[in-house]
């Protein structure tokens, strides 16, 4: 995977889906951070991630909303997507918000981890490049 452990961060309300979003990112060799909408702005301002994870639907802000507010500041860590919102609408906004990908719940769990290192490394390269 990545030479130092990745940092997800896992922006979700639904507490089982935190718990499994953890455990199954541990199991990938990850640190992982769940944080709600309502604590995710300060978080992702003040801390650095290797990934995020965000959920589309929240009380107040949207996915998209924070979406738009990472990417306002940062274009090069991923941001992907895990919502249970199918309609190809809400992925194409969420898209032209700056996610990187789009997955729906019921989720494969194990192409979620794959998508996302496949976004981390590419991150890292890209990284490396614009210094």
């Amino acid at each position: 995977m990545t030479e130092t452990k990745s940092k997800i961060l896992c922006i979700e309300d639904d507490e089982d889906t935190c718990f499994l979003l953890t455990f199954v990112f541990k199991q990938a060799d990850c640190e992982v951070e769940s944080c709600s909408q309502t604590s995710c702005l300060k978080l992702i301002h003040e801390e650095k991630f290797s990934a995020i994870i965000l959920d589309n639907y929240f009380d107040g802000l949207s996915g998209i909303e924070i979406c738009q507010e990472i990417r306002s500041f940062d274009q090069i860590t991923p941001v992907i997507f895990l919502s249970g919102e199918v309609r190809k609408t809400e992925i194409d906004k969420a898209m032209a918000a700056g996610a990187n990908a789009y997955l729906t719940k019921p989720s494969d769990f194990e192409k979620l981890v794959l998508t996302t290192i496949k976004f981390i490394e590419q991150a890292q390269t890209l990284g490396k490049t614009q210094n």
